[in-house]
């Protein structure tokens, strides 16, 4: 992001303060490979935002996040506003001008270069510095964090930004969690082709984690953070296999858990904003996005949480799951800043065997819902209430159709063929798996 490195010097040292230093220092060039992306969406699974692997569950976890790119998880929920398309008096008191789609709530990211490009900045107005650090805030999360396919930032952050001295006071991190997982649902639904938020993240985890990279890392860059610098600077140009989605696809369906990097990064001194994002991956957390809020379960994925040394088999995922915009008062606070997992297992768990539960999957619709204006008196915003740049955005308020998974199973006499698995939509619970996936 070649502005961050022509950004006056006052603008810039609240970008750091943000938090957002290492995140901007760090970024790789435009030369991401969506097919793994691809591959990984396949399993996942919107009924508990996990990837539903032959051994069992995994997903992003807030320290994946936060040592991926830098930024952290955990902060005060950021105060989205959906009303602010109609307030156009703030809008152009918090930027210094009208964008040309303010009255649809976004802006176009291109338009803001634009706007800056050739406008003088007088170092010594901390009204026009002010205005600045907003825009160059819009600019980056509508490029990284926050993107879509439009290439538009939805203006309800706004507020967020409104006090440059306390950007970083807010869960930044959380929402591109957030919107990761959306995104990932909807491509995993087959109502979007291309992956929003900053989708990298997913290709660098299933580097580091699955072990499932076709490049080379340089020796004297395996123990740098943030995570995604390394894999930037890797031999793209001559993988050691070939990197088809097809080969994505049977090197995921065949993974062998004894060869998952359960603790990826053990040999970093983690600096002090990581250690909050690590707390965090041992709790429930509802992750607060643009378009909408989403649990991150940690009780799912506690051979994650706890570096492979136990498989404990996960409770029911929430019942307010799919209507949290309907939590309130304490719960919602609660939720926001994460519940230990300790305190969430059954007694008696619900699966008699970790074996059953690997075999037993939920896949229910999604409900059509956006984050509340306001974290105490939560109410249900449609998806058309939001931009129409947000076309993307998915409307789930019907059961799909799903095409099977093609999935690679040993067979009695030792070889490997392919076998359906069909992926269920409405109340159905259950899904039987192929006898021979417990043995990939």
């Amino acid at each position: 992001m070649e502005w961050w490195k022509r950004l006056p010097r006052k603008v810039a040292a609240k970008v750091v303060s943000a938090g957002f230093g290492d995140f901007l220092s760090h970024l790789p060039l435009a030369d991401r490979d969506r097919r793994l992306p691809v591959a990984l969406a396949e399993r996942w699974w919107d009924s508990t935002n996990s990837f539903h692997l032959p051994f069992g569950e995994m997903t992003l976890t807030p320290l994946d996040f936060t040592c991926i790119t830098g930024v952290a998880v955990g902060g005060l929920p950021i105060p989205w506003d959906y009303n602010i398309r109609e307030n156009t008096n703030y809008i152009k008191e918090q930027l210094g001008w009208v964008p040309a789609f303010a009255s649809a709530g976004a802006i176009r990211v291109t338009d803001i270069l634009s706007f800056y490009k050739d406008k003088a900045i007088d170092e010594n107005d901390d009204v026009q510095l002010a205005h600045l650090t907003r825009a160059f805030f819009l600019h980056m999360l509508g490029r990284t964090l926050l993107s879509n396919t439009a290439e538009t930032i939805n203006l309800c952050c706004l507020p967020a930004l409104e006090d440059v001295d306390r950007i970083g006071d807010y869960n930044w991190g959380g929402a591109g969690m957030a919107t990761l997982y959306r995104f990932m649902s909807a491509v995993s639904r087959r109502l979007t082709k291309s992956l929003g938020g900053y989708s990298f993240v997913w290709e660098v985890w299933a580097y580091e984690i699955l072990q499932l990279s076709p490049y080379k890392l340089k020796q004297d860059e395996r123990d740098v953070l943030p995570t995604m610098w390394r894999w930037r600077s890797c031999n793209r140009a001559n993988p050691q296999s070939p990197s088809t989605v097809e080969h994505f696809r049977r090197a995921i369906d065949t993974i062998n858990p004894e060869d998952v990097n359960w603790l990826p990064f053990p040999a970093m001194a983690l600096p002090s904003w990581y250690l909050k994002s690590k707390k965090l991956t041992a709790t429930r957390l509802l992750l607060d996005g643009p378009m909408g809020r989403f649990y991150y379960l940690g009780e799912r994925v506690i051979r994650q949480v706890y570096a492979g040394v136990c498989a404990k088999q996960p409770p029911h995922r929430p019942s307010d799951m799919y209507s949290t915009d309907t939590i309130s008062g304490n719960r919602l606070h609660d939720v926001l800043h994460g519940l230990p997992i300790a305190s969430l297992y059954p007694d008696p768990p619900p699966y008699a065997t970790y074996d059953e539960f690997v075999r037993s999957r939920l896949m229910k619709p999604m409900t059509s819902s956006t984050l509340a204006p306001s974290g105490n008196d939560c109410v249900i915003h449609m998806c058309d209430q939001l931009p129409l740049s947000e076309a993307t955005t998915p409307s789930l308020k019907h059961p799909i159709n799903y095409p099977p998974w093609s999935v690679l199973c040993i067979q009695t006499d030792g070889s490997l063929e392919q076998e359906g698995i069909h992926r269920v939509g409405g109340d159905v619970i259950g899904l039987p798996l192929p006898c021979a996936v417990g043995d990939v």
